[in-house]
C-alpha cells in the first residue's frame, strides 16, 4: 500500500481496459457524444457534426428515465427494509421499526439534501450504453453531509477475484493544483511545489483487507482499504479504511471469462451505426432533388443565371429541344426509408422503448391487465434488472444505512431483531413486472384446476390448491402495500374464531335437533296416552 505501487497497478488495471476502449469510443461517438473524447481527454466542439440520426441518443435517454422513473421514483416509495423472517416481520413493533428506518434513508436521499436522484440518471445513462456504471458515496465529515457522485467511465478501473466479484477499484482523476489544495489541505503545506494551474492526476484506490481485524484502530480495522496518491507528487499519499465499499459498479451483462460486460449499447450499436450512414445519404439525396446538378451544351451558361422565375435564352432549339436541362438521378428512396424505419424500430427495442412505454403510458393497470402483460422483453431484461439490484441498489443503500447508523441517525431496534440482519425488498413498478411472469403461470394453473373441477364434477380435486400461499404470490406481484395483508398470526386468530363460531353452531344446530326430537317424542306419547285413555272410556 505504498504510492508507487498503487500507480503502478492503476497502470495495469488500464491496460486491462485498452482492449474494449474502442468499443467504447464508437458508443460514445453515436450515443454519448460528449463523451467520445473520455479515454484520450482531448475536447471537441464539433462531437454532433458526424451525427445525422438522434435516435440512438433519444432511446439511451429513454432507457436512463424509464429505469429511473420506474425502479428509482423519487415521488414513491421503491423499496423497504424487512427481514427473512416474515411472521416477525409482521409482528407490529418489528413492522414499525423497519418502516421508520426506512423513512430515514428515503430522508437522507430527499432532493432537497442531496444529489442522489440527480446522479441516478447518468449512472444509468452509462449503465445502458456501455454496460457498466458506477455510483460513489462518502461521508463529508467536514460539511456534516455525504457525498453522492455517477463515476464516468474513464474514471472506472476495477479488478474481479476468484469468485468474479470486484475486489478493487482505482479511480484516476485530475485536478487543477488549487482545487486539489482544498480537497487534500496537506498539500497547502508543499508552497510551490504544487501549481495552482497545473494539472494533477490523482488516484484513489480502494481495495479489500484481507488483513481486517475488527479490533485494531484505523484502516486496519476496516474490512476496505482506501489510498489517495498523485503521480506528479511522489511524497504525497492519503491512507484511510471504509466499512463498506464506497464504489458501486454494476454490470449490465457479463460475458464469461471477459472482465468488461456489455449493455444494450453494444446490442444497438450495428443498427444505429447503418442508420447514421443512411440518413446521411438520404440528406445528400434530398439536397440532389432540390438541386439537381445541371446537364449543358457549353459554357455560355452560367450557374448564377439559373435561378426560380428566369428566362434563358439561347437553351433550346428551334424544334424546342433542351440544351440545358437537369440530370435526373432516377433514385427510388422508399425501400431506403423504409429500411430506416426498420433500424430506428431495432434500436428503441434494443433498450427495451416500447417496455418503458407501456410503464410510462399505464402505470396503473389493473391486476388482470398487469398479469396478463406480454413479458417477452421482460424477460430478456429481468436477469439484469436483477443485477442492478444486487450489484447497485443494495450496496448504494446498505451503505447508506451504514453512515446513518455510525452517525446515531437510525433508531435503536425492537430486541426481537438482536443479530439479525437486515434485506431490502423492492417495491417499484419494475419490481413488480419481475414477478409477473411467476404471478401469471400461479394464475392460470389455478384458473385450470378450476375448470377441470367444473368439467369432471369432482371438486375434490380443488383441494390441491393451497390458497394462502396463491395469496402471497399474487400479492408480491402487485406490490399494495404490506398493511392490506393480514399477518399469520392475525389470520391464525380470525381461523381459530371462525372454526370457534362454526362449532358453536353446530352445537346449536344440534340442540335444536335434540330438542325437536324429544318434542316430537313427548307430542307421541302424548298424543299415545290420549288414545288410550278415550279407549278405555269406550
Amino acid at each position: 500500500m505504498d504510492p508507487r505501487s498503487v500507480i503502478a497497478r492503476t497502470h495495469e488495471l488500464r491496460a486491462l481496459r485498452a482492449p474494449v476502449e474502442s468499443q467504447y469510443r464508437s458508443i460514445a461517438r453515436l450515443m454519448r457524444p460528449e463523451q467520445s473524447d473520455m479515454f484520450d481527454g482531448n475536447s471537441r466542439i464539433n462531437v454532433y457534426d458526424d451525427i445525422f440520426d438522434g435516435t440512438g441518443m433519444a432511446a439511451a435517454e429513454s432507457f436512463s428515465g424509464g429505469i429511473f422513473g420506474q425502479l428509482t421514483n423519487p415521488a414513491s416509495r421503491w423499496f423497504e427494509f424487512t427481514i427473512q423472517d416474515e411472521d416477525l416481520a409482521s409482528y407490529g413493533p418489528v413492522k414499525e421499526w423497519l418502516w421508520a428506518v426506512a423513512n430515514v434513508v428515503y430522508a437522507s436521499i430527499a432532493p432537497g439534501v442531496s444529489n442522489f436522484y440527480t446522479e441516478l440518471p447518468g449512472w444509468f445513462s452509462d449503465l445502458g450504453c456501455f454496460g457498466v456504471g458506477t455510483f460513489y458515496q462518502e461521508e463529508d465529515l467536514g460539511r456534516g453531509r455525504i457525498i453522492d457522485r455517477t463515476i464516468p467511465l474513464s474514471e472506472t478501473l476495477f479488478s474481479l477475484d476468484a469468485n468474479g466479484e470486484i475486489d478493487e477499484f482505482h479511480r484516476p482523476f485530475k485536478l487543477k493544483g488549487a482545487k486539489a489544495k482544498v480537497k487534500f489541505p496537506e498539500l497547502a503545506a508543499m508552497g510551490s511545489r504544487v501549481g495552482d494551474a497545473v494539472d494533477y492526476t490523482f488516484v484513489h484506490a480502494v481495495m479489500r483487507n484481507h488483513d481486517y481485524d475488527p479490533q485494531r484502530i484505523g484502516p486496519a480495522g476496516k474490512p476496505w482499504l482506501s489510498i489517495y496518491c498523485c503521480e506528479g507528487i511522489r511524497d504525497f499519499w492519503r491512507l484511510g479504511g471504509f466499512y463498506e465499499n464506497p464504489f458501486a459498479t454494476v454490470m449490465w451483462n457479463r460475458r464469461p471469462g471477459r472482465d468488461w460486460p456489455v449493455g444494450p449499447g453494444h446490442v444497438a450499436l450495428p443498427d444505429v451505426a447503418m442508420l447514421n450512414e443512411m440518413e446521411r445519404a438520404h440528406i445528400t439525396a434530398a439536397q440532389f432533388a432540390a438541386e439537381p446538378p445541371i446537364l449543358m451544351h457549353d459554357e455560355t451558361l452560367v450557374a448564377a443565371d439559373i435561378f426560380p422565375n428566369a428566362v434563358l435564352y439561347g437553351q433550346v432549339t428551334d424544334r424546342g429541344q433542351q440544351l440545358v436541362m437537369p440530370m435526373a438521378r432516377g433514385s427510388n428512396l422508399q425501400l431506403s426509408m423504409e429500411m430506416s424505419a426498420q433500424r430506428r424500430e431495432a434500436v428503441r427495442e434494443a433498450f427495451f422503448f416500447s417496455l418503458f412505454q407501456m410503464l410510462k403510458n399505464r402505470p396503473q393497470m389493473t391486476a388482470t391487465e398487469f398479469l396478463g402483460f406480454q413479458g417477452e422483453q421482460l424477460r430478456q431484461m429481468a436477469p439484469n434488472l436483477a443485477r442492478v439490484q444486487s450489484q447497485g441498489l443494495s450496496p448504494v443503500l446498505s451503505r447508506r444505512f451504514g453512515i446513518l447508523e455510525r452517525a446515531g441517525q437510525i433508531p435503536p431496534p425492537p430486541e426481537e431483531l438482536e443479530g439479525m440482519a437486515l434485506d431490502i425488498s423492492y417495491v417499484s413498478p419494475l419490481a413488480k413486472l419481475m414477478k409477473a411472469d411467476e404471478a401469471r403461470a400461479v394464475r392460470g394453473w389455478v384458473l385450470g384446476v378450476g375448470e377441470v373441477a367444473q368439467v369432471t364434477g369432482d371438486t375434490g380435486v380443488l383441494d390441491v390448491i393451497d390458497g394462502d400461499a396463491v395469496a402471497a404470490v399474487l400479492h408480491a406481484a402487485n406490490g399494495p402495500p404490506p398493511v392490506v395483508m393480514r399477518s399469520d398470526i392475525a389470520v391464525k386468530q380470525i381461523r381459530e374464531e371462525r372454526a370457534k363460531l362454526a362449532a358453536q353452531r353446530e352445537q346449536l344446530a344440534q340442540r335444536g335437533q335434540e330438542v325437536e326430537t324429544a318434542a316430537v317424542a313427548a307430542h307421541a306419547v302424548q298424543a299415545s296416552s290420549a288414545a288410550s285413555q278415550r279407549g278405555s272410556v269406550q
